[in-house]
């Protein structure tokens, strides 16, 4: 009896020791004085936090575990730096916080998800030193009222996959190298700024795109016959920009395309090509400078559902094929109010 007393003594010590330990260990900080740094100084540069997003944020507890938005791995690296609060938290549309995002955050040698968007009111330009964040896999940085040009150090960012910087006063020209060695980018949303320019020809190394919108801006001259390199590519939108020339016969090669809109710019001639594109379900091509008649092979396209071509230089009867295509015909016919339909 007195043998198992014993036993029962030890496996309770050792059970208080385990526990002592366990406790001790949860409240050792983990974050790395590195990242807490960074962290602070990109807090010191918010100037107005009205819904105490960042009120977590202070130096008397650890960054990887009290810290609200802030993930880390393992070792204590900060590896994920999301939007607080926001929709998940609060109803509405709301003012989440006002200042500038500092260079600091390029100390996050680890970082591999950056979540600024949606904040409405950061401001100033995107600081280059982002561009050192060689782990990120994405970067939202949209809805804001961030300036200045894209930094042409992202071509450094080899393992993004979701980029936006879209809803933003960004201005200049798209670098031309920009997208040189970012292979695996899936979604690429640049709209709604004040770009201008070409499009970069190195839009065509982004073969595991599968979204593309540059659509409100400023850009200009063609689009890039390279386009044909994005095979995943399934959206597409340029519109409202000063786009002009021919539509490219690459488009064609891009067998998942589903969604394309060009409308309101200035291209020219007529997409025949379009009709390889079988998987097509939305083709906007309204307000340019098309002229000729809509050519037959566009009755394959099976899956088309809406068509507009209104507000262009197209002739004025179209092709049997779009009898045969109810909704096609009622769009086109309140769309084109002067074109009717051979009978």
């Amino acid at each position: 009896m007195a043998f198992i007393a014993n036993v029962k003594i030890s496996f309770f010590l050792v059970l208080i020791c385990f526990v002592t330990f366990s406790s001790l260990h949860t409240t050792t900080e983990a974050c790395h004085t590195t990242d807490r740094v960074a962290l602070l100084d990109f807090k010191s540069k918010i100037s107005e936090d009205p819904y105490g997003l960042l009120q977590t944020w202070n130096q008397s507890t650890d960054c990887c575990t009290k810290w609200e938005g802030i993930g880390c791995d393992s070792n204590g690296r900060v590896v994920r730096l999301v939007r607080t609060g926001g929709y998940f938290r609060y109803q509405g549309d709301f003012e989440f916080m006002i200042g500038t995002i500092s260079p600091s955050l390029s100390e996050l040698e680890f970082l591999s998800w950056l979540n600024l968007g949606g904040h409405k009111h950061l401001t100033g330009t995107i600081p280059p030193e982002l561009g050192k964040l060689s782990h990120l896999t994405t970067l939202y940085l949209y809805d804001n009222k961030l300036e200045g040009s894209i930094p042409a150090s992202f071509q450094n960012l080899h393992k993004l996959k979701f980029l936006q910087l879209n809803d933003n006063l960004l201005s200049g020209t798209v670098p031309a190298n920009l997208f040189q060695h970012m292979s695996s980018l899936s979604q690429l949303d640049l709209s709604k700024n004040q770009l201008s320019g070409r499009i970069p020809s190195s839009i065509g190394k982004l073969v595991s795109l599968q979204t593309l919108d540059f659509k409100q801006n400023k850009f200009s001259g063609s689009i890039p016959t390279a386009i044909g390199f994005l095979k995943k590519l399934s959206y597409l939108t340029l519109s409202n920009n000063q786009i002009s020339g021919c539509i490219p016969s690459s488009i064609s090669e891009l067998k998942s395309l589903n969604v394309v809109y060009l409308s309101n710019n200035k291209l020219t001639g007529i997409p025949a090509f379009l009709s390889n594109t079988a998987p097509l379900e939305v083709l906007m091509l309204d307000n340019n400078m098309l002229t000729g008649n809509l050519p037959d092979s566009l009755g394959n396209l099976t899956k088309l559902i809406t068509l507009s071509v209104k507000n262009n230089r197209l002739t004025e009867q179209f092709q049997l094929w779009l009898k045969k295509k109810y909704k096609l015909k009622t769009m086109l016919k309140n769309n084109m109010k002067k074109q009717e339909l051979k009978q």
